[in-house]
């Protein structure tokens, strides 16, 4: 998506919610007690480093009775899902003495000594709930809800009246310790950001970094990235962080999606008092942005993202080439057998690099459970297979013992699709794929027991693993687990040769900007295009009010690498336009503005305004140059169009499909979500009309939040809809063939929208 919200306008709004300089911020360190029972949950322990268990460091649930008499606990129960409450049903025969303490292990490692509960505790925000006993009727004795803890402290009830929850030091089965001094989140530091993230984390990133000797207390606090909805993001009550150190919070987290071109990240303290902000510009896809050193002023880019760590942490070689080289090339995620199907399921791995691998700490972290133990190394071109179930896979391929990873992975392979993230070795929580496959990517995958397999590995970009045409199936049922596939090289198909978009420069000064993909799954080196903004030979095909003098200035990313006002009649532009089948400007003086590029960037955009003050209708236009008869597999492809533009009486969008098989595109018109971009007056009811020619042969107002459009939106990239929002999309396999969207407002509704074509896998 290319957003294109003007930075001062950004700035004027972030500077008016911030608060007179001498004001404080604040949050909240402690928490009263709901109740005070007398028996009652008296410490909680979510993050353990320390306190050992039979060689294990479980989270730990304290119990307390205060009363002056033993207290039976047999047929009570302790959760943390109020819709479980029987989830740990504590057993017969156990109980507390008068003034007594009962620690519970919140982990299932039954087979060391004491109570434990079956599940462990989130250190960044659960609850932790205490029933009667069903013949009692079952209710809540006590609970206590928390937020993100610090390791190796605990929260406990403080105080007199043991009726205030505070950060404390552990104690496990004896009295409270005392409260720990913390310090409020004046010194804070937003300290690392990214929003346009592809692949390499799980989501957005906001990592904060507090550079104080004690705690900060974080409860109250918020986070948000528009100045006049502060509270889109607010810190649970009992949340804290650690003296010198990193907390990594995810979009998961704060829940609001960031945009890498442009947006605020404002901290906001609990009495609405601004403590930090940054402003996330122009970022890189995959990148992360952050202060360097940690809290200073000066602000870089890293091509690899440390949440959690200091920025000035170094990415170890053995890392580097693992990013680099070690790649998913086998997905068996429905076998067919006559039982057990999923024991023979597999996922084959491959160094595609020239150098042996360190896999030791490489891990499965989505989907499926599994670390590669030390000492695990792979060989320049080798495969290394982890198995479900190692007896079932040798029953099937008895010769591949020594292809197959130590040991097995716990949890399955989804039928119906699953995310797979392959992550480098702690304490970098940074993906060297993630993606989703689908069963509907090759019907022979989805239960005829051939995989997926990734055909060429070693000229894919990592981020194009999760589109469908990077995967093909196997050329034999049950695959070829450690080995290459024989299936065949990746042919040319169907393509887009031509992007456009027809608005007008309504006002003196108005400028738009088209943004442009090319890449493709598998293909490599750089593409040819000719690009264009024509307005006056627009003018003489019979198209009134057209833009006098437009010009254009060209990007790749944000760094501007061209530009041109008056094409000059340049024989070269000139044979150029007629290769690539573009309608002839009207002579060598006319005013339209051209050139002819060769692109190796995958993100890039033109920028089309007037010279002068000039309005009228212009378009602008982006044409594949590469010469049919050169046209392979590998060949860089115009993947995506989009601009963003306030459209009054409209904006077209033209594309043009050549090949010898159909392509199925996605089209979206974004008005009303962009409101949650930060993104003024936008359209109301976008609606969109697609015609071949004259004809109409699609068309979509709301988009409905049907299931076919939503994985078509996370196999193309484009970021979700709300599934009750007013915005289109159309989603259509075409015939090649020329073809045009015209975008309106539903009533005559004017504003600002987000037009979109995407090739889609």
């Amino acid at each position: 998506m290319f957003r294109n919200v003007r930075l001062e306008s950004l700035l004027i709004a972030t500077l008016s919610c911030l608060a007179p300089a001498f004001a404080q911020p604040t949050s909240t360190p402690t928490w009263p007690a709901e109740t005070t029972p007398t028996l009652r949950i008296n410490e909680i322990l979510a993050t353990n480093t320390r306190i050992g268990n039979a060689g294990t460091f479980p989270d730990i649930i304290e119990l307390h009775n205060a009363g002056t008499a033993a207290v039976d606990l047999s047929g009570m129960s302790l959760t943390d899902d109020p819709l479980l409450p029987r989830k740990f049903p504590i057993p017969s025969g156990t109980s507390i003495a008068a003034g007594g303490y009962l620690v519970v292990y919140a982990d299932a490692n039954s087979s060391a000594p004491g109570l434990h509960t079956g599940f462990s505790l989130d250190a960044e925000g659960d609850q932790v709930r205490l029933h009667a006993t069903t013949a009692a009727g079952g209710g809540v004795i006590d609970s206590i809800a928390f937020g993100f803890q610090v390791a190796d402290f605990s929260i406990s009830r403080t105080g007199a009246g043991a009726n205030i929850w505070a950060l404390t030091t552990p104690t496990p089965g004896a009295a409270n310790g005392a409260v720990v001094s913390t310090t409020g989140p004046a010194a804070l530091k937003i300290n690392e950001w990214a929003g346009k993230i592809v692949f390499r984390l799980d989501h957005d990133l906001i990592e904060l970094y507090n550079p104080a000797s004690q705690p900060a207390a974080l409860g109250g606090v918020k986070l948000t990235d528009d100045p006049l909805r502060p509270d889109r993001f607010r810190f649970p009550v009992l949340s804290f962080i650690a003296h010198g150190s990193f907390l990594a919070l995810y979009g998961a987290d704060f829940k609001f999606g960031l945009d890498g071109d442009i947006d605020p990240i404002i901290l906001i303290g609990a009495n609405d008092v601004t403590i930090d902000q940054v402003t996330l510009a122009s970022q890189p896809r995959d990148f992360s942005t952050g202060r360097n050193p940690d809290g200073s002023n000066t602000i870089a880019n890293f091509a690899v993202p440390t949440p959690g760590m200091s920025n000035q942490t170094a990415l170890p070689s053995a890392y580097d080439a693992l990013l680099k080289d070690l790649r998913i090339t086998e997905l068996m995620f429905q076998p067919a057998a006559p039982s057990n199907a999923g024991d023979y399921e597999f996922i084959e791995l491959q160094n595609i690099g020239t150098t042996t691998l360190n896999l030791s700490g490489v891990r499965f972290t989505n989907a499926l459970d599994y670390t590669f133990p030390g000492g695990s190394t792979l060989a320049p071109g080798a495969f290394i297979v982890v198995a479900r179930d190692r007896a079932a896979f040798l029953s099937r391929y008895p010769s591949l013992t020594a292809v197959m990873a130590p040991g097995a992975f716990t949890g399955a392979l989804d039928n119906t699709g699953e995310t797979i993230a392959l992550t480098l070795p702690g304490p970098w929580y940074v993906h060297i794929l993630r993606f989703r496959y689908e069963p509907n990517w090759y019907t022979s995958t989805a239960g005829g027991g051939y995989s997926l397999v990734v055909p060429a590995p070693g000229t894919t970009a990592a981020a194009d693993w999760r589109r469908s045409t990077t995967w093909r199936s196997s050329a034999a049922v049950n695959g070829s687990p450690g080995a290459a596939d024989e299936g065949g090289a990746v042919a040319a198909s169907s393509r887009i040769i031509n992007l456009s978009i027809l608005t007008a420069i309504e006002t003196s000064g108005e400028e738009f900007t088209m943004g442009y993909v090319v890449g493709g799954t598998g293909t490599t080196g750089a593409k040819p295009l000719v690009i264009r903004a024509a307005g006056p030979s627009l003018g003489a095909l019979g198209v009134p009010g057209t833009l006098a003098d437009p010009k254009l200035e060209l990007y790749a990313g944000s760094t501007k690498t061209s530009d041109n006002n008056d094409w000059g009649g340049s024989a070269s532009l000139a044979n150029a336009m007629a290769a690539v089948g573009a309608f002839a400007y009207t002579g060598p003086t006319s005013l339209d503005a051209a050139a002819a590029v060769n692109i190796s960037t995958r993100d890039n955009s033109v920028k089309v305004s007037a010279n002068g003050s000039g309005t009228g209708l212009v378009i602008a236009e982006v044409y594949d140059a590469t010469p049919e008869a050169s046209v392979t597999g590998a060949t860089p492809r115009l993947i995506n169009v989009s601009v963003l533009k306030n459209i009054g009486s409209g904006l077209t969008a033209g594309f043009v499909i050549r090949g010898g098989s159909s392509r199925t595109v996605l089209i979206r018109a974004i008005g009303p979500t962009l409101a949650d971009f930060g993104v003024g007056n936008v359209i109301s009811d976008p609606q969109l009309t697609l015609f071949r020619g004259q004809t109409a042969i699609g068309r979509n107002d709301n988009w409905g939040a049907t299931a076919e459009l939503s994985a078509a939106f996370t196999v193309v990239g484009a970021f979700d809809l709300p599934g009750a929002s007013l915005d289109a999309a159309y989603l259509a396999t075409l015939t090649p063939g020329e073809y045009t969207v015209q975008v309106t407002g539903v009533g005559g509704a004017a504003g600002t929208a987000l037009v979109e074509v995407y090739e889609v896998p």
